[in-house]
């Protein structure tokens, strides 16, 4: 089968999702010529192997884990021009005093710190038959572009709320984030009171709340939205604590399911679901005190040749169809 190589003209008559399927496929057969038509219309590309990916195809996916992810939706996005990034942090701030008359004042100053962003390589790997990469067509470009995207923003979330240092530190994870400890006897997530999530808010500074939110697993949310004050549900008060309806959020682009004591709530899947001992189930805190490094463009590449899980593509008529991100997750102010 030949694959002809097309025009600048032709490729800009394309739709986006046509484009994607003829970068797919013009991946698969090598055919350059192709590949630098789709590069010539592809603004913003890096100079360093920028046609792997179309601006088109990159951008589709970057949308969907959008629309997926709080880390990218609501962390404070920073762009990385190399593998590390160190930010500087204030740690203690400076203190006044009133000296009185005739007597010197005190000498303060500020302790600096520091957050490392360090970047690391996200990895989705699938094996597809060549028949269906040769047939491509937008349905099942699209259907890639969804799977992975979602993964990966899933697993974004998962390191920004779970993550245990391997690669990043989560919020839930952190020792310098304060931590809300339930009554002795309130041993299971069923048992967490409108109190607790009220002592919440008063461990954070009062310049990180503007913008603070809740966040917990959507079975979580179901428990808190029983809560009871005097037999009756907080949801059902003249004036609740709780409320179901959508509030204005803190981001234009992602509402959140409610509100918890006039702060909104958002849901994730990456946090824990089920009672256990000792186990952190619920954050409050403002995101933009966390940081998303953003060192690379969404990388695609297929191989014909590779070997996975043992199985060697080439002998089977397979490709192998490799997705790849650069990012960094910190916790820049754990305080917030």
């Amino acid at each position: 089968a030949a694959f002809l190589g097309m025009t600048e003209e032709q490729v800009s008559k394309m739709s986006k999702g046509d484009k994607a399927a003829k970068f797919i496929k013009a991946v698969f057969h090598k055919d350059m010529d192709s590949l630098r038509a789709m590069k010539a219309l592809s603004e913003g590309t890096d100079s360093a192997g920028g046609f792997l990916v179309p601006e088109e195809f990159r951008s589709e996916v970057y949308r969907i884990a959008n629309d997926y992810g709080l880390a990218r939706k609501l962390c404070t996005r920073i762009p990385m021009k190399r593998d590390v990034l160190n930010m500087p942090t204030l740690t203690t701030s400076v203190s006044v005093y009133w000296p009185g008359e005739g007597a010197a004042g005190t000498e303060s100053n500020p302790v600096f710190g520091r957050t490392r962003l360090e970047a690391k390589t996200l990895v989705g790997l699938t094996v597809l038959s060549n028949e269906l990469l040769e047939d491509a067509d937008v349905d099942i470009v699209n259907m890639l572009a969804e799977l992975f995207a979602e993964a990966m923003a899933g697993e974004e979330d998962n390191q920004l709320f779970n993550g245990t240092g391997s690669p990043f530190t989560g919020i839930l994870v952190n020792s310098s984030v304060n931590v809300v400890t339930m009554a002795s006897g309130q041993d299971t997530f069923a048992e967490v009171l409108a109190g607790d999530l009220r002592d919440l808010i008063s461990q954070i500074k009062a310049v990180a709340l503007p913008g603070a939110a809740y966040f917990m697993h959507r079975s979580v949310w179901g428990i808190v939205q029983k809560i009871q004050n005097n037999s009756n549900y907080v949801v059902a008060l003249q004036n609740p604590m709780i409320t179901q309806a959508s509030a204005a959020a803190i981001n234009p682009n992602l509402l959140p399911v409610g509100t918890v004591w006039g702060y909104p709530v958002f849901l994730s899947d990456q946090i824990v679901s089920t009672t256990a001992v000792s186990t952190k189930f619920i954050a409050f805190g403002n995101l933009k005190y966390a940081w998303f490094g953003d060192r690379g463009q969404m990388g695609l590449k297929i191989s014909d040749s590779a070997t996975v899980n043992g199985n060697n593509v080439f002998a089977e008529n397979e490709s192998a169809v490799r997705f790849t991100e650069r990012v960094a997750i910190a916790v820049g102010l754990p305080t917030a």
